[in-house]
């Protein structure tokens, strides 16, 4: 049983992780496998990408070859899931921003290339997801996520969102 970030792993991508045992066995081997067996392979990898989150579609594209090789797994990105209701019961808008941020980090460290990383935060709408919040935070949440940074166009950014 593989291990992320501490937490045990669903049994969708427990059974990826096995079949990229399996590619790296036949990649370095060089065996020779037929297209029914091919596809074969390819069909479950995507009955399973589509069963997968977003951590763990991250996961694998930081730490699989031979699945790359088979298969995009950026096209199972899905909307990142915030629950509007929950949030604002708890005015929780600058923390779930704050999780979205590193969302989006952990995606621009783990992408091979710029397109990549835009193709996936357009596939999760985080842009979306960060208007919505910052639309409904305090003025004084804002001034705070600003406070917290060096980077002055993040703050510009930021301050674009303060409410007259």
């Amino acid at each position: 049983m593989y291990l992320i970030r501490g937490d045990y792993v669903s049994k969708e991508l427990n059974e990826i992780l096995k079949i990229e045992d399996e590619l790296g066995y036949l990649f370095e081997d060089k065996e020779l496998i037929n297209d029914n067996e091919a596809k074969k392979i390819g069909d479950k990898l995507l009955s399973l990408l589509k069963k997968l989150n977003n951590d763990e579609l991250l996961y694998l594209l930081d730490n699989v070859i031979y699945i790359h090789q088979v298969v995009d797994i950026t096209r199972f990105f899905k909307k990142y899931k915030i629950n509007k209701k929950e949030i604002k019961e708890n005015n929780a808008f600058k923390e779930v921003f704050k999780k979205l941020n590193l969302f989006v980090e952990r995606v621009r460290e783990i992408s091979l290339s710029e397109e990549e990383y835009m193709f996936i935060c357009s596939k999760c709408s985080v842009d979306d997801t960060a208007k919505y919040l910052l639309k409904n935070m305090s003025n004084e949440d804002i001034m705070e996520l600003s406070n917290e940074t060096g980077d002055w166009n993040y703050k510009l950014f930021l301050f674009e969102n303060l409410k007259a």
